[in-house]
């Protein structure tokens, strides 16, 4: 890509925008360091860690800033000292807590060819904790952003929901193993559809942090805690899926111990895994487990009803067996990830007439455990019940 780019675009310089672990991106970088196909500058995602890397580095630990540093050495309220040279790796965190300031001095030799001479770098690992420098531009900027989070605000404020416990939502975690709100979140899948088999990628689950509880006491939830759960309004397709592929896709799910956003959380299904075995060989076993029926096991051959968000169904994240699988409900008729969490809690509610309102009626039956007395809003109460298991093998 760099030597088209720099052959048949004309491109002087070549800065590639990544999501991929810093390991991979270290990969990269050393395999692009000169000719056509020299990528100057790789400005990275997928770890949520501010980070930067030199020429010639070797720490692919994305928790540490600077190879041969302390975090705590470099970072003062949230800014990190001042860094130049060759600079090949940047990484700016995630959520808006950090952010990075780059400046590259160019210069062409003596053929005319453009590279970058000196990367500046200046880098926040939490711009909610550095001091605010003081400019006459930046009141305006401060105020015409005032104008805007005021506005926002009259839609995102609104009081949605209680949780009478903690709502497990940080990366870490639901990138790992069952948790509550992982479970909520595909149960409502389920129900809303009326079929087997629910499977919820972790990763769009994206507010990072423990949620509530808001009872007895606390605010409630408002309708921005549930966009910041389900923050992408990611499609939710319902698929005709083999057994084989669902145990395909369960061992893709557990394929990485590096807090994968492929990891599921599952509606429908109960899973026995151990992560000692070979990726591909850890899933020991997998039952169909629906209220009111005999929990028995997927049958390789056997099709099932199964919903999942439109980046699976797309193949991505090592889900390559779903796009070939048969589609049932397509993105066109299919609810969102985002509106049916608020229709659930009644923020969107729409007339009866609604495709939507029966199935946002049976996912609300088994999200909703009651009404809290003093406000009236809607309370959950998820647990987690052991639906995905790992053993020591």
């Amino acid at each position: 890509m760099a030597s088209h780019l720099r052959i048949q675009e004309k491109c002087d310089l070549v800065i590639a925008l990544t999501h991929m672990r810093l390991a991979e991106d270290m990969q990269v970088a050393d395999a692009t360091t000169t000719g056509n196909s020299r990528v100057d500058l790789l400005l990275g995602g997928h770890d949520h860690e501010v980070v930067r890397r030199l020429n010639g580095d070797t720490n692919t630990n994305s928790a540490t800033i600077e190879q041969g540093c302390n975090n705590a050495d470099i970072t003062v309220d949230g800014l990190i000292r001042d860094t130049e040279g060759d600079i090949r790796i940047i990484k700016s965190g995630t959520d808006w807590r950090g952010l990075s300031l780059v400046r590259m001095m160019v210069q062409r030799d003596e053929d005319g060819t453009a590279n970058i001479s000196t990367v500046y770098l200046r880098q926040w690992s939490n711009i909610g904790t550095a001091p605010v420098p003081s400019s006459g531009s930046l009141s305006q900027i401060s105020q015409m952003l005032g104008s805007i989070h005021s506005r926002v605000n009259i839609l995102v404020q609104k009081p949605l929901l209680h949780a009478s416990i903690l709502l497990e939502g940080r990366s870490s975690v639901v990138r790992s193993q069952e948790t509550n709100l992982g479970n909520m979140l595909a149960d409502s899948v389920r129900a809303f559809y009326n079929i087997e088999i629910a499977l919820f990628n972790s990763g769009a689950i994206r507010c990072d942090q423990v949620v509530g509880p808001t009872i007895p006491g606390n605010k409630p939830l408002l309708v921005k805690d549930i966009i910041n759960i389900c923050p992408f309004g990611n499609s939710l397709l319902v698929k005709r899926v083999s057994g084989r592929t669902l145990v395909h896709a369960l061992e893709n799910s557990i394929g990485d111990m590096h807090m994968d956003g492929r990891f599921l959380q599952i509606s429908g299904l109960r899973v026995v895994a151990t992560w000692q075995r070979t990726p591909g060989n850890r899933v020991l076993d997998v039952f169909l487990d629906l209220p009111g029926t005999v929990t028995h096991n997927i049958e390789p051959a056997r099709m099932y009803t199964v919903a999942v968000p439109k980046f699976i169904a797309d193949g991505f994240d090592g889900y390559t067996r779903f796009p070939a699988e048969e589609t049932i409900i397509d993105p066109e008729a299919a609810i969102t990830d985002t509106d049916l969490m608020l229709r659930i809690f009644g923020h969107n509610d729409k007339p009866n007439c609604d495709d939507h309102a029966i199935g946002a009626e049976r996912a609300r039956a088994v999200t909703i455990v009651g009404h809290n007395a003093s406000d009236g809003l809607p309370i959950v109460n998820p647990v987690t019940d052991g639906r995905i298991r790992f053993i020591e093998d």
